[in-house]
């Protein structure tokens, strides 16, 4: 159970930080990587970053989380950097552990993100802390994506659908922008039952969030987000025969194509995530609840956004074009 009370103060102060009009300068302030050196611009933002370390975001109602047994664990583990390795997980309490090949989607809003997000994960213990993790194998959004390597990556899908209606059908349709990658899958929540969650999965995970090599870089440090526990309490179990895949071109070759477990969240989410390159270290779920009650006792907090952002990039930008110039007349003399 929750040790919280009352989430009013936090959920204000979450919603607070959202502001839409700021997604569209942080799409507009990131189109001008193409005039800044990868590397200068992934500078800019961690130091951006240092200045404003917390993300505030919402999940919206009925997010939805797809789990496949592995069945190649071994190639799985290829995968993952050094510090981990790869743990069966328990989705629900009491469930025997398996290993699995994870999918959430979802919508979301954030001052520096705004859309639906499909995004796949291994499970996997961190060696260095001793806490499950949750391990990004990819993304696909049609909004700004958080990049380890990059440090913020343009929207790649040409359809990101994910809705249900008044019978509590489902409709969800993710198709990445020139490749033959996504998933179709339609179904109905209705017959859902109330379960509690596997808490070391649901809460730790989310304390240690991590990027195959394939994704991010073997020396990436994972990420937090801080949230009321009791948000991944429980959850609907879906019945799996309740939901059809029409297509699946995400699926890797060491996971099995039939679904194991389905999950859904029927109600909103509020985290503080750490802004890029950031770590805030949860080491047990009476510490996030801590790290809870101070983000909620702050009188005014400061969130990670375009605002906090555009000056450097414009000042980053302009360098550039100065050295640039320089260049050019020195070639011309």
């Amino acid at each position: 159970m929750s040790e919280i009370r009352d989430d009013e103060p936090f959920v204000r102060t979450v919603e607070s930080l959202i502001r839409p009009t700021e997604v569209s300068d942080i799409v507009f302030f990131g189109s001008l990587r193409r005039f800044i050196p990868p590397a200068l611009f992934k500078r800019v933002l961690y130091n951006t970053s240092r200045r404003y370390p917390r993300i505030g975001f919402v999940i919206e109602p009925y997010c939805l989380f797809l789990f496949f047994r592995l069945r190649d664990a071994e190639k799985a583990r290829q995968l993952l950097p050094q510090r981990y390795e790869l743990a069966k997980a328990r989705v629900f309490e009491g469930d025997p552990p398996e290993f699995y090949f994870g999918m959430g989607i979802f919508n979301t809003r954030a001052s520096t993100f705004w859309g639906s997000r499909l995004e796949t994960y291994l499970i996997a213990k961190d060696q260095v802390t001793g806490i499950t993790s949750w391990i990004f194998a990819d993304i696909l959004s049609d909004t700004t994506i958080a990049h380890p390597g990059t440090g913020i990556a343009d929207p790649n899908c040409a359809q990101a659908l994910y809705t249900t209606n008044s019978r509590g059908d489902v409709f969800l349709d993710f198709r990445r922008a020139n490749q033959d990658r996504g998933l179709e899958v339609r179904g109905n929540l209705t017959r859902g039952t109330r379960r509690p969650l596997e808490q070391d999965l649901w809460i730790m995970g989310n304390t240690s969030i991590g990027h195959t090599t394939s994704f991010g870089s073997d020396t990436d440090d994972p990420f937090a987000v801080v949230f009321d526990p009791g948000e991944v309490a429980s959850a609907l179990e879906i019945p799996v025969d309740d939901l059809r895949i029409l297509r699946n071109t995400i699926l890797p070759a060491f996971a099995e194509q039939d679904l194991r477990k389905a999950v859904c969240f029927p109600f909103a989410q509020h985290y503080i995530a750490d802004s890029p390159g950031q770590r805030t270290f949860v080491k047990d779920p009476q510490d996030m609840v801590a790290k809870y009650h101070e983000i909620a006792a702050m009188d005014r907090m400061q969130t990670f956004s375009a605002k906090s952002l555009k000056t450097l990039l414009i000042l980053g930008a302009l360098a550039t074009g100065v050295a640039t110039v320089v260049l050019l007349a020195l070639l011309l003399l």
